[in-house]
């Protein structure tokens, strides 16, 4: 959502910029405007007249509608730069161990855990089940530090013939990470090669390791500097 946030106030601001500088360079080069244009009473006009300004002033919706559009302004300004803040590396990341069921229990097999039928003995406090089944509590969600799994990605990224150097970044959710790599290729790689390589030698592990049902990842590669080879 932010990258379309972000994307959104480039073209706002582009569209902006761009608006005013064809209203100038129009009045510099005194070419007709529409009367709603800025400058429309030629070179010498000025952006806001006196009149424009005071217009509102004496309206009693005038200023609450400034203050109110400024602070809402203000409010979205924060709320984005704290959101450009927030967009570190991942510190952790939730790995599924599984639920805790018995071996050999029906919901091993497919079955639902609603069916089975378990009953606690009063006098002995011991818990019978049927079918000779027991359902365990769900086993708890394991953290795993995300700079361990980057240097885990970056070195299988990097053990590719031809890859000089890569560096992994974890962003996103802790449930949803994302990766990006960037991956400084040697004379003679091949971009296609790595893709392939990162896939199933760094990702599709990392997928199953964690148990992650998508690994979304981004790679940038750049070429590395060399010296010219001299041709006798």
């Amino acid at each position: 959502m932010l990258r379309v946030v972000n994307r959104i106030l480039l073209a706002v601001a582009g569209l902006v910029v761009a608006g005013a500088g064809i209203a100038v360079l129009f009045a510099g080069l005194d070419l007709p405007r529409p009367g709603f244009a800025p400058y429309a009473d030629g070179s010498d006009d000025v952006l806001l007249s006196r009149g424009t300004r005071l217009r509102w002033r004496d309206e009693g919706w005038w200023w609450p509608t400034v203050i109110g559009g400024l602070s809402l302004l203000v409010l979205c300004c924060g709320w984005w730069l704290v959101a450009q803040l927030r967009r570190g590396r991942l510190g952790e990341v939730v790995v599924d161990t599984g639920g805790g069921v018995v071996p050999g229990a029906p919901g091993a097999d497919g079955g639902k855990a609603k069916d089975w039928a378990s009953a606690t003995d009063p006098d002995t406090g011991e818990t019978e089940s049927a079918g000779g089944t027991l359902t365990l509590p769900a086993a708890p969600m394991a953290l795993l530090r995300g700079s361990a799994l980057e240097e885990v990605l970056a070195e299988e990224a990097g053990a590719l013939e031809g890859v000089e150097r890569a560096r992994v970044t974890l962003t996103g959710r802790r449930t949803a990470p994302r990766a990006g790599f960037g991956v400084l290729l040697g004379p003679g790689a091949h971009p296609a090669a790595a893709v392939d390589h990162i896939e199933e030698r760094a990702l599709a592990p990392a997928r199953a390791s964690v148990g992650l049902a998508r690994l979304p990842a981004e790679i940038r590669f750049r070429a590395a500097k060399h010296r010219p080879e001299r041709v006798s």
